[in-house]
């Protein structure tokens, strides 16, 4: 019984926080002692939750660190993508490209996000933040992008 009324205690808490947006752990443990006063059991929720507060630029350096040399050499430049896909269709995108990270929709547009490392403006760069293809009744307008 002291069991399960902890852990749904812990899962309530832990929905609060994923609708809080914490900054850093410390601010993290605080609202966890405040919560529950039991230090014990905040450092082990801390312990499991130390990817969840990563911050996104975080996320993307152990990503860009993970890559080979041969995935950097292989990655597109962004000219060819600014040149090849506009005027195509969302199908040739996914052969060309692949899956969207992120898609939006606002009036008549679809917007395409790739956070992933796909691009780069030459052989010698980092690959670029973000590209952005902006479809148009079905066909790319524009493929914008973020620099690293």
């Amino acid at each position: 019984m002291k069991r399960s009324l902890f852990i749904s205690i812990l899962a309530f808490g832990l929905t609060c926080t994923k609708t809080v947006q914490v900054k850093n752990q410390e601010n993290l443990f605080e609202n966890c002692m405040k919560t529950f006063q039991d230090e014990a059991k905040c450092k082990e929720f801390m312990s499991s939750s130390a990817k969840d507060i990563q911050t996104e630029e975080q996320l993307r350096e152990e990503e860009l660190a993970r890559l080979t040399q041969e995935q950097l050499a292989g990655l597109k430049l962004r000219k060819e993508i600014k040149d090849t896909l506009p005027g195509k269709n969302g199908n040739f995108v996914k052969e060309y490209i692949g899956e969207p990270d992120e898609l939006k929709r606002g009036g008549d547009r679809e917007y395409w996000i790739y956070k992933r490392p796909i691009s780069k403006y030459d052989g010698e760069s980092l690959p670029d933040r973000e590209i952005i293809v902006i479809f148009r009744r079905s066909f790319v307008e524009k493929v914008d992008y973020k620099k690293p």
